[in-house]
């Protein structure tokens, strides 16, 4: 007794005829739905209802031999034909294209939209320094002395609610070599600095959806690396998933491709780290000890990030407490800069 499943049903196969037989619905996405589950090596109400009560029985899939007990027996068997029980094969390739859109879906996970608002907060970071730029020079010719004690965000909110140097509360405009502004030019300038202060709420906005959704998805990147330079490495590693399975060696040095590139190609000095570079631990550090602590940093976000992907468990605590210790240890050893290498004179 063989039990044998196709796109249309699940059959009990005695001696090459059917003994039993259990039809899927004449529905694309019922069909769908059992044939993710095939994929997925699952087993189907229709083949457990075949197999209740049989002592023994043989499957021609190891899906079979796993999910239902059968004994695996590889054979030519021939199959029930879908004409036979009025199936027409459109059918079949009306539920495949469902299939392949349900594996789409399934395909993008909140990786795919945290990688997208890293990527967006890249652009709107780039958006508002040209603007920023732009602004800083319209505004120097009605009021130039303003950039020298005010700087950041605040220059361009001052403009965006006062407009003009007389109406900017607390700085001195009085003997400025700017020229006076018409109400026109006034309302413009306005307007520009509202936009980068527009600019500048979004960018704030995502970076606390980026934040938000990497302490749920990725907690232990999360709490090692910071939201944003988690988000980063997961975005660069193509996803956690990705990021999990690269080696630590590789994890350190995303980011600096071009720089590696580079080394191979002309033999320029190779680079000592990435991303993980705008972490603290890195470039507040001195140069002569970054390389040292790079890895060590890597190599514990390698491991929370295969804690957040495979296992689950909340181990950042104590990857922070190891790597706190290592960083101690290298600042110990390498107190001083190497000295450097003296060089033969060039003839």
């Amino acid at each position: 007794m063989y039990l044998v499943t196709t796109w249309f049903g699940s059959f009990l196969l005695d001696d090459g005829e059917v003994s039993a037989e259990k039809l899927f619905p004449k529905d694309k996405d019922e069909i769908a739905e059992r044939l993710i589950k095939v994929e997925d090596y699952e087993a189907l109400k229709e083949e457990k209802e075949l197999a209740k009560g049989l002592d023994e029985f043989f499957v021609l899939e190891k899906r079979l031999e796993k999910r239902m007990g059968g004994t695996y027996s590889p054979m030519e068997v021939d199959l029930p034909k879908p004409e036979y029980y009025d199936f027409d094969k459109s059918l079949l390739r009306d539920a495949m294209i469902e299939v392949a859109k349900k594996r789409l879906r399934k395909a993008v996970g909140i990786d795919d939209h945290i990688s997208q608002a890293i990527q967006t907060i890249d652009d709107l970071t780039h958006t508002s320094n040209l603007l920023n730029e732009r602004l800083h020079e319209w505004y120097n010719l009605h009021f130039p002395e303003l950039e020298k004690v005010v700087s950041g965000r605040k220059f361009a909110q001052l403009i965006a609610e006062h407009g003009n140097r007389e109406s900017i509360p607390e700085v001195e405009f009085e003997g400025s070599v700017g020229a006076e502004l018409t109400e026109e030019d006034k309302d413009t300038l306005m307007h520009f600095a509202r936009l980068i202060t527009d600019v500048d709420s979004e960018k704030e906005k995502l970076e606390k959806y980026i934040e938000a959704n990497m302490k749920e998805f990725a907690p232990n990147v999360e709490h090692l690396a910071g939201p944003l330079i988690g988000a980063k490495l997961i975005s660069m590693a193509g996803g956690l998933e990705d990021l999990a399975k690269m080696p630590s060696s590789t994890v350190q040095l995303l980011g600096a491709e071009k720089a590696l590139f580079r080394h191979v190609k002309s033999g320029t000095k190779p680079p000592k780290h990435g991303m993980i570079f705008q972490h603290p631990y890195l470039h507040k550090a001195p140069y002569y000890q970054r390389g040292s602590i790079a890895r060590a940093f890597a190599g514990k976000i390698s491991i929370a990030a295969r804690a957040d992907f495979y296992s689950k468990n909340f181990i950042a605590d104590e990857l922070r407490k190891d790597l706190e210790r290592a960083i101690t240890d290298i600042r110990k050893k390498r107190k001083e800069p190497p000295p450097r290498k003296k060089g033969k004179r060039k003839k």
